[in-house]
């Protein structure tokens, strides 16, 4: 898309290392730099945690800015997320993501979630605070649906 770095011949230089000595845990870090003079114009570092029925995550992100689609200057937060399994089928889910720039919470999520061997389906409640002057919500409901493993279940 614009301003991701693949307007030009040459793309900017990405990177992705991960350490996880355990399924439980996984520190991830993601990197995209200018291809002419290695500014950084993107950063992600991920920390996750995952036990027998709780999955926890925190992201920090620092991302440049792109005025041709209306984001001026450099951004910087926090996205934080877990989950809990009420059965085996069964999970809520919430997050919040923090503007490191404002100092405030812009976003909220909360979901209900169902999976199965053959079956997936969410539902999620989102809201975005914007604070440009006037504090405004934007309320978002989502409904999410997927088959699963149909390519195995259909190559036996």
């Amino acid at each position: 898309g614009t301003d991701s770095g693949l307007e030009t011949q040459a793309s900017d230089y990405v990177a992705r290392f991960t350490f996880q000595p355990t399924t439980a845990y996984a520190l991830i870090s993601r990197f995209r730099l200018d291809e002419q003079n290695l500014d950084i114009r993107r950063v992600e570092l991920e920390g996750r945690v995952n036990f027998e029925r709780w999955t926890l995550g925190a992201l920090y992100g620092n991302y440049d800015a792109q005025p041709s689609i209306g984001l001026l200057t450099r951004r910087q937060g926090v996205l934080t997320n877990g989950s809990v399994k009420l059965t085996q089928n069964w999970s809520l889910s919430g997050g919040l993501r923090f503007d490191i720039e404002t100092d405030r919470i812009n976003q909220t999520n909360f979901g209900l979630g169902y999976i199965d061997d053959c079956f997936m389906m969410s539902l999620n409640y989102i809201t975005d605070f914007s604070r440009s002057g006037n504090v405004e919500n934007n309320h978002t409901v989502t409904v999410q649906m997927s088959l699963r493993t149909i390519a195995a279940s259909a190559g036996r």
